[in-house]
């Protein structure tokens, strides 16, 4: 998933406080290079800034120790997991054009490893089943993982406003990028929040994305992308399930919000059967002042068995302690309506989710983010709920 950076550069991706505090607006041919391009927001600036410059390269890497404690795991799942995470991003420059925008490899990396023998053991985290919010560290993708989600190239032409993505695409870094809610090392670390449950935008599979800049306030995307190939299997192997999903952003009240429509269509094959599903997700943020940025989410699929039928979540970032403009408090709201196939009936499909964190800035390079989860009716389960509790050191360079 993206990287959450604060600058004017990725206003349009999600970060339209970062935009309102520094005052400026963004101009023509940015609104593409925000979406897609890193900002040296953490680590050494002036590293960062001279790698790009000279060699045009553009990197960050996240690294982060989680430990999370539950009063109710269903049975064969972890009480206490304990994870070391990674997450890493790369753009090369291969061929330069200053006036286009010239052509780009993107590469993502990610991995998550348990650090004692109950984590490394499984892939359950407190929950199972086919609940929408099982995993509360949408970062976490096994006991012992490191896995290519993205290995793509990115031409830019038309004096920056147009771009097209091909290759192993991960959709989630384009699609629904709302700042407050898409990066679980710097914000929410339900998977519930970092991405919409409608949309369930697939990576490390074969894609393309077409990207046009309609003015300096809007911008539309189409993307394709199979739905067949697993971490570490071979992206070009057969399969008929495919992804295509579109996006309109706009801001609006001055720019100090953004507005995201994204209708789409799936096909899932199981057996003989092509199933098919389609749906509209939205979203909106907010800057309601330099401190204080609101969001919302909310999708419907026209399939309930297909995936998550409808969902809703809301939230805030608030500015911490005065005088740190870096620290700040996170609270999100969610109900998620998921599947109730025939095959798996449930006596209720509905989850609830309460997250809340603090990140504390340590320096440069580290902060500490303590997070609480209330899970309600976690993997549709009736009448149970789930307090998850815990801690993120995240190492930023």
């Amino acid at each position: 998933m993206m990287k959450y950076n604060k600058t004017i550069a990725v206003a349009m991706a999600g970060l339209m406080a970062a935009a309102a505090y520094a005052g400026e607006h963004v101009q023509r041919g940015e609104i593409l290079e925000g979406i897609n391009m890193f900002a040296p927001e953490e680590g050494d600036w002036q590293v960062k800034i001279d790698a790009n410059e000279k060699y045009g390269t553009q990197w960050y890497v996240d690294t982060a120790y989680g430990y999370w404690h539950t009063n109710g795991a269903a049975p064969e799942t972890n009480n206490n997991s304990n994870y070391l995470l990674l997450h890493a991003m790369l753009n090369q420059r291969v061929i330069e054009d200053s006036v286009n925008g010239g052509t780009w490899l993107r590469v993502e990396l990610s991995g998550s490893w348990g650090l004692d023998g109950r984590s490394a053991d499984t892939n359950q985290q407190f929950t199972d089943g086919i609940g929408e919010c099982s995993w509360v560290h949408a970062d976490i993708y096994g006991p012992h993982d490191l896995v290519l989600p993205e290995v793509s190239l990115m031409h830019y032409f038309n004096g920056k406003r147009a771009c097209i993505i091909a290759g192993m695409v991960n959709m989630t870094n384009y699609f629904d990028a709302v700042g407050p809610a898409n990066d679980s090392f710097s914000s929410f670390t339900n998977n519930a929040f970092v991405n919409s449950t409608v949309l369930g935008l697939p990576d490390a599979n074969l894609g393309a994305i077409a990207q046009y800049e309609l003015d300096t306030d809007s911008y539309a995307m189409i993307g394709f992308s199979r739905e067949t190939t697993s971490y570490g299997y071979n992206p070009f192997r057969g399969g008929s399930s495919y992804m295509l999903v579109g996006e309109y952003g706009r801001t609006i009240l001055d720019g100090d919000a953004t507005l995201r429509l994204n209708p789409f269509f799936r096909q899932v094959k199981e057996g003989d059967k092509n199933r098919k599903n389609a749906g509209l997700a939205a979203s909106i943020e907010y800057a309601v002042c330099d401190e204080v940025t609101v969001f919302a989410r909310t999708g419907f699929g026209a399939k309930q068995d297909l995936g998550a039928a409808f969902d809703f979540s809301c939230g805030a970032q608030i500015q911490g302690i005065p005088g740190r403009e870096d620290d700040y408090l996170g609270v999100a709201f969610g109900v998620f309506k998921g599947s109730n196939t025939v095959d798996e009936p449930t006596t209720n499909n509905r989850e609830y989710v309460l997250e809340a964190y603090y990140s504390l800035q340590i320096n440069d390079y580290c902060k500490l983010m303590p997070h609480v989860q209330y899970i309600k009716n976690p993997a549709y389960s009736a009448e149970s709920d789930a307090v998850v509790a815990g801690v993120q050191a995240v190492f930023s360079f």
